[in-house]
C-alpha cells in the first residue's frame, strides 16, 4: 500500500538527483555531477540524458583549457570522463590531436636533453589514453632508435648500435638532437676501449684459470654492462670459485685486494683499523685449511689503548660497524651492528657489509631492521621463498635468494631478542670462513638453548654481548678476567680486548675496511 503523496515523492526523485547534478556541474565539479547522472535510479530519464550530453561537451572544453596551461594530466583525466559518458567521436578525436601538438613540443624538450628512454615511456602513457598525432610518433620513432643503439652498446653489439643511430638521424630529417651526436661519439669509444678487453676474456677462457678469468670479464662489464660472454664467464667464474676454493683461501681477481687476518696477540693492532670492530668471541683461530684449534691467550698489553679506540668511548651515539665473532669448537660470524645491511658481491671496491663470492651486484640488496622486525629492500634481482620481491617483510625461516643462486637462510631464534642470523645455504661463501651473520639488536647470546643466536652445546650458561650506551658489554656468570684485569658479571669491550672465563674465553679485533 503506498501512502498518501508518495506517487509524488517517487516521481519527484529523480527532480531532485538531477538538480544536485546541475549545482556540482556549474561548481566545477564534474566527477560528481557524472556519478549523480549514472545512477541506474536515473541513468535513463529523458532529462539526465541529456545533462549527461552537456557534461561530456563542457568536459571536452574543459580539457582543451587545461592542456592550453599545461596541466596535461587533468586534461586527459577530462576527455576519459566525457568519453564514458558518450561524448562525441570526432569531438574527442580533435581535443586529443589538439592536446598532442600541445604536449609534442614538451617531450621534444626532453628529447633534445638526451632522455630517449623518457621520451619514449612518456608517449607511451599518453597513447593508452589516445592522445596520439604525426609529431608524437616520429619523435617516438627517433627515441626508440637512439634507445635501442644504446641497448646494443651495453650488450657490445657496437655495429648494430651505429645502425641505429643512423636510423634516428634519418628520423629527424637534418633537425637531430645534439645529444645524439654525444651519444656516437660515446659509443665509438666505449668500443675503442671495449675491444682489447674482449680480446684479453677470450684468451684467458682458454686457460681455465678462474681468478683471471672473473678479472678479464670484470673488466670487460666495467665497459659493456651486459656483454654475454664476459657475464656468462663471470658467473662460471665464481661458481667455480664457491666450490673448489676454501673461503678463507679465496682470492680476489681484483689488484690491490687484501684479506685482513687475526694478529697474534691482542695488543697488536691491525693496520687500517678504525673504530668499527671485530669481535672473536674465544681464544681460537680457524685455519684455513683446517679445524679449530686453541690459540695461546695473549698476555695483558704493555699499553693501554688510546681512548678513541675503545668501543665504550666512542662518540657516537651507539656502536655501529661490524664484528667477527669466533666460538671455540662452533665457528664462526661476521656480526653487523648497524640498523642497515648492504648485501652484495665480494670484491677489494665492495661497500657490502655482507659481501659473497657470488655473481652479484655489488649493491644487491638492504636488510633493514625496524624496531623488532626486518624488511629487505631489492637493487637488483632479489627473492623471498621463490618469488621475486622489490621489498618484504623477514621472517623467521625465510629463505633470500639474490641473483640466480646465492642463497641465505634467514632465522630469529630468540623471541626475547631482536638480532638474526642468516646462514649462506647455497655454495657461496664470504672470503673468510665465516659459519653464518649475525644482525645483532640490542642483545646477541650465546648459549646452549636453541634459542641461542649462536649455539654451542658444550657452555653451561649463557654469554651475551649487548649495546649499552655507546659502548658493547659483555655480560657472564660469575668472574672473568678482560685483558688480565679481573670482573664480575659484565663489562665493556674494546677493540683489542682478550676475556677469559670459566669455560669460555673471546677477544676483539678491528676491522678496517669492506673487505672481509
Amino acid at each position: 500500500m503506498v501512502k498518501p503523496g508518495g506517487y509524488r515523492t517517487m516521481l519527484g526523485h529523480w527532480r531532485i538527483v538531477l538538480r544536485q547534478a546541475e549545482e556540482a556541474a556549474r561548481a566545477g565539479r564534474y566527477d560528481e555531477a557524472v556519478a549523480l547522472v549514472s545512477r541506474p535510479d536515473v541513468a535513463d530519464h529523458r532529462n539526465a540524458l541529456h545533462l549527461r550530453g552537456r557534461l561530456a561537451q563542457e568536459l571536452v572544453a574543459r580539457a582543451s583549457r587545461r592542456g592550453c596551461a599545461d596541466d596535461v594530466s587533468g586534461a586527459i583525466d577530462d576527455l576519459d570522463l566525457a568519453e564514458r559518458i558518450g561524448a562525441p567521436p570526432d569531438a574527442l578525436a580533435a581535443a586529443r590531436l589538439s592536446l598532442a601538438d600541445l604536449v609534442a613540443a614538451e617531450v621534444r624538450a626532453d628529447l633534445d636533453a638526451g632522455e630517449p628512454a623518457r621520451v619514449a615511456e612518456r608517449i607511451e602513457k599518453l597513447a593508452k589514453h589516445k592522445v596520439s598525432g604525426p609529431s608524437l610518433r616520429r619523435t617516438r620513432e627517433i627515441a626508440e632508435a637512439w634507445q635501442a643503439a644504446l641497448d646494443e652498446a651495453r650488450r657490445g653489439e657496437f655495429g648494430r648500435a651505429q645502425d641505429h643511430l643512423d636510423r634516428a638521424e634519418r628520423l629527424a630529417n637534418g633537425s637531430a638532437p645534439a645529444a645524439l651526436a654525444v651519444t656516437r661519439r660515446e659509443i665509438e669509444t666505449r668500443q675503442k676501449t671495449a675491444a682489447p678487453k674482449v680480446e684479453a676474456l677470450y684468451q684467458v677462457l682458454a686457460t681455465g684459470k678462474w681468478p683471471e678469468i672473473l678479472a678479464a670479464a670484470e673488466a670487460v662489464l666495467d665497459t659493456v654492462p651486459e656483454h654475454p660472454a664476459a657475464r656468462q664467464s663471470r658467473a662460471n667464474a665464481w661458481h667455480q670459485i664457491a666450490a673448489i676454493a676454501p673461503a678463507a683461501k679465496a682470492s680476489f681477481p681484483q689488484p690491490g685486494a687484501r684479506v685482513p687476518q687475526a694478529p697474534p696477540a691482542a695488543e697488536q693492532e691491525p693496520e687500517g683499523a678504525s673504530s668499527e670492530g671485530i669481535v672473536w668471541l674465544n681464544a681460537t683461530v680457524r685455519p684455513a685449511d683446517g679445524p679449530l684449534r686453541p690459540r695461546p691467550r695473549p698476555a695483558v698489553p704493555a699499553r693501554r689503548l688510546p681512548a678513541a679506540r675503545t668501543v665504550a668511548q666512542r662518540s657516537d651515539p651507539g656502536p655501529s660497524g661490524r664484528f667477527l665473532l669466533w666460538v671455540d669448537a662452533v665457528g664462526g660470524y661476521l656480526v653487523c651492528l648497524d640498523h642497515q645491511v648492504i648485501l652484495g658481491r665480494a670484491g677489494s671496491d665492495s661497500q657490502a657489509d655482507v659481501p659473497l663470492m657470488g655473481d652479484l651486484a655489488r649493491h644487491h640488496a638492504t636488510i633493514v631492521r625496524d624496531g623488532e622486525s626486518y624488511v629487505i629492500r631489492a637493487q637488483q634481482a632479489t627473492y623471498l621463498n621463490g618469488k621475486k620481491v622489490e621489498s618484504a617483510p623477514l621472517r623467521d625461516g625465510d629463505v633470500i635468494r639474490l641473483g640466480p643462486s646465492v642463497e641465505l637462510e634467514f632465522r630469529q631464534p630468540s623471541p626475547v631478542s631482536a638480532t638474526a642470523r642468516l646462514t649462506v645455504v647455497s655454495r657461496h661463501r664470504l672470503p673468510l670462513a665465516v659459519d653464518g651473520v649475525l644482525l645483532m639488536g640490542e642483545t646477541c647470546i650465546v648459549g646452549p638453548s636453541p634459542q641461542a643466536h649462536v649455539l654451542s652445546k658444550n657452555l653451561s650458561d649463557s654469554i651475551v654481548l649487548y649495546r649499552q650506551g655507546a659502548a658493547v658489554w659483555c655480560r657472564a656468570p660469575g668472574s672473568f678476567e678482560v685483558d688480565g684485569r679481573p670482573c664480575s658479571a659484565r663489562a665493556p669491550l674494546t677493540l683489542q680486548s682478550s676475556v677469559l672465563g670459566e669455560g669460555f674465553s673471546f677477544s676483539l679485533e678491528a676491522l678496517g675496511n669492506r673487505v672481509v
